[in-house]
């Protein structure tokens, strides 16, 4: 899953939740209201039963049932109030309604089952929408039961279906609310996933790519300045590759020019090596002659080298080839024809990698010759392994401040050795480039007296 993708869904999710909770406000202040109205009624119904005991006190008091039957009568047509009374052995003696048959109701239990939940409220409102209280009377040392049904069929009715219709209501305006959400999300998701795609062909090289530009959408400014970016980025690229083309054949130029008069001075040196007759002046300056052309020759060489790689780093499709390395370095020490030090290779048999077969050598030769050349090792170790390879000598290492800048071109640990040996100060310099045209890692370590370790990191 994306990070965008899992950004909407935790939007979308948060959302959720906070409809959850208005949800649960809302039926949480609804059932305080259904719990408040079922309160405020039985408090209604006990004072219109303490009312109506007053009355049947009164007249209880002269024992007259006829009176009694009478005040009940006259409450026949109230068809949300009736009363009913009952001796002392729960018989029924005068009531305002035609039922005589159902029993005294036992001590409140009705208002005991009502509690104050939505749900109590529709259970009550689907089963008989009325309340009932009972209680006791005591005249002339007898014993009465008092029945006040209360009727909330109007009232519980209304609130019912108006609650009914708040949720329904509700949940059209929740439902058309997450096809909206959901709408836009797939809209906008659409619409990253099209321009992320651009932007990944961008990214890749395909910078005619077409960027599709949504007409008043929400990514319409951003599209737009991908667009600009993309053109100034060719713009750029296009620039850059014409500097790069003219500093490739600059050097090109150049070290052609050079070489051109090294050739005619070493074709001069040889005419005069073949003499047999120099004086010693002449065979000092001879022999200086010849040391600077072959540096100047090397410099060449070298600078042509670094160019090569250079532009060889620029392409995005690198073309290697399956190299075996032990062979490699074998190709390398030999082509150092090495005969004063003692070379020790230690590798596993037919370790494969990918690389650029001609630079690997030159890396791994520019790394002996320097060891051969400046640190007067007599034994030097080369230690292949599947992931790495070493060059290790034991001869008079580097000062570690020069190890943060040795890989810098024309540096030198100690000029006037490096003159002596005839290095141009380029040789790690190419060590470095190489590795980082094969996306490697090189590594150094090394102490005064100590030696030192070059460590290529496939």
């Amino acid at each position: 899953m994306k990070k965008r993708d899992k950004f909407w869904i935790h939007r979308l999710f948060c959302l959720l939740i906070t409809v959850i909770l208005f949800i649960g406000i809302s039926l949480y202040n609804i059932i305080q209201f259904n719990g408040s109205f079922i309160k405020d009624e039985i408090k209604e119904l006990n004072i219109v039963k303490r009312q109506v005991e007053w009355t049947i006190n009164l007249i209880l008091k002269n024992n007259d049932i006829e009176i009694l039957k009478k005040y009940c009568n006259d409450f026949q047509n109230d068809k949300d109030f009736s009363i009913r009374i009952f001796d002392e052995d729960k018989n029924l003696i005068a009531a305002s309604t035609h039922d005589t048959k159902t029993k005294l109701l036992q001590d409140d239990t009705r208002l005991k089952k009502v509690k104050h939940s939505l749900i109590e409220l529709y259970k009550h409102s689907f089963k008989d929408r009325s309340l009932e209280a009972t209680s006791e009377v005591y005249i002339n040392n007898k014993k009465y039961y008092l029945e006040v049904t209360v009727s909330q069929d109007y009232m519980i009715k209304t609130i019912t279906e108006a609650q009914e219709n708040i949720f329904i209501m509700f949940g059209i305006c929740l439902l058309l609310l997450f096809i909206f959400v959901i709408q836009i999300f797939f809209s906008i998701r659409s619409s990253f996933n099209k321009l992320e795609d651009d932007v990944i062909k961008i990214s890749k090289g395909e910078l005619d790519t077409k960027i599709e530009v949504p007409k008043n959408g929400l990514l319409e400014e951003l599209a737009l300045s991908v667009v600009s970016m993309t053109q100034k980025l060719k713009m750029q690229i296009e620039r850059l590759s014409k500097l790069e083309r003219y500093k490739t054949d600059f050097i090109q130029n150049i070290t052609h020019e050079i070489k051109t008069p090294i050739t005619a001075i070493n074709s001069a040196i040889e005419l005069i090596e073949e003499q047999n007759e120099m004086s010693k002046i002449n065979k000092e300056c001879f022999e200086i002659i010849k040391f600077q052309t072959d540096s100047i020759n090397k410099l060449a060489q070298d600078i042509l080298a670094l160019g090569e790689i250079d532009l060889k780093k620029t392409d995005e499709i690198k073309n290697f080839q399956i190299v075996n390395l032990t062979e490699a370095v074998q190709e390398a020490v030999d082509y150092q024809g090495i005969t004063d030090c003692k070379i020790n290779v230690t590798a596993k048999d037919n370790i494969i990698i990918k690389a650029d077969r001609e630079l690997l050598i030159t890396a791994i030769s520019n790394l002996l010759s320097n060891a051969i050349k400046y640190s007067k090792s007599d034994v030097i170790d080369i230690i292949i392994s599947e992931n790495s390879i070493e060059i290790r000598d034991y001869g008079i290492g580097i000062d570690e401040k020069h190890l943060p800048r040795i890989f810098e071109r024309f540096y030198r640990v100690d000029k006037s050795r490096s003159r002596q040996k005839g290095g141009t100060g380029l040789g790690l310099s190419i060590v470095k480039n190489i590795v980082e045209f094969h996306n490697w890692k090189i590594e150094v370590q090394s102490e005064i007296n100590k030696g030192a370790n070059f460590k290529i990191i496939f």
